[in-house]
């Protein structure tokens, strides 16, 4: 499988090119149900993560994206623990409640560490896998497993995650803001003035379901990469400048 190293200047940036990336180089792999999958181990450094979110060739639009961010709060983790059992909206894991509701104590390591965090500590790390649970459970399990928080200095952290498993053309997309929004809000509610200065994410296997690759092909068909932010661009679109040719946004700001 390949490995590949991936650097945005935003999140719509390292999406475009981490796609080009699995459907030119990824390996084609049968994991233990019928969909097949192009993947490859990728870590993704973005440099900047408030702007530029999302790239217009995802396959869904900004509401669905908004959704996201709602369920990825404290709030949400009180409202899934909040049901019964036996609700259909009750599925094995979510996200908020290994956050902010992890395991039999209803553990909060997301506050915890954010009112925790010293600069150069690597120790801010929570965990979203519970062994005695998804151990013996062979079907919904967490893909994101873990993140750490690394306070860089006075004013910014740096969010790390980590994927067992990542659906890179639908979740990453999603994904990747929701986490950001997630992380701002309890600064926010902590009244503690970070800025996220990057953000590095690392998915041991990181893929295209082959369902997708037809829409992805399709993308690459009438579109490339902008040479300067390496976002996904139409043909059509591109701008001759003194630098080469460059995507609308990027000839806006020379």
């Amino acid at each position: 499988m390949e490995a590949v190293l991936i650097k945005g200047k935003t999140i719509a940036s390292a999406w475009s090119q981490l796609i080009r990336e699995i459907y030119e180089k990824g390996e084609e792999h049968k994991p233990d149900y019928k969909t097949m999958t192009k993947r490859v181990h990728a870590t993704i450094y973005i440099e900047d993560v408030n702007n530029n979110q999302v790239s217009p060739a995802v396959p869904f639009g900004e509401n669905l994206i908004a959704k996201y961010k709602e369920e990825l709060t404290e709030e949400y983790a009180d409202w899934y623990n909040s049901l019964e059992d036996d609700d259909k909206r009750k599925f094995d894991y979510c996200y908020a409640k290994q956050l902010f509701r992890y395991g039999q104590a209803a553990y909060d390591s997301v506050n915890a560490n954010v009112k925790n965090l010293r600069p150069g500590s690597r120790r801010h790390v929570g965990v979203l896998w519970e062994n005695e649970v998804h151990i013996p459970k062979f079907e919904d399990q967490p893909c994101w497993i873990a993140y750490k928080l690394e306070q860089l200095n006075d004013t910014q952290v740096r969010i790390y995650l980590l994927y067992r498993s990542w659906d890179a053309f639908g979740g990453f997309p999603a994904n990747i803001p929701a986490i950001v929004e997630g992380f701002k809000k309890v600064f926010r509610e902590n009244d503690l003035n970070y800025d996220i200065e990057s953000l590095i994410a690392t998915g041991w296997d990181t893929h295209i379901y082959d369902t997708d690759l037809q829409a992805v092909e399709k993308i690459f068909k009438t579109s490339e990469l902008c040479p300067l932010c390496k976002c996904i661009t139409p043909k059509h679109s591109f701008i001759q400048t003194t630098r080469g040719k460059a995507c609308p946004e990027c000839k806006k700001s020379m």
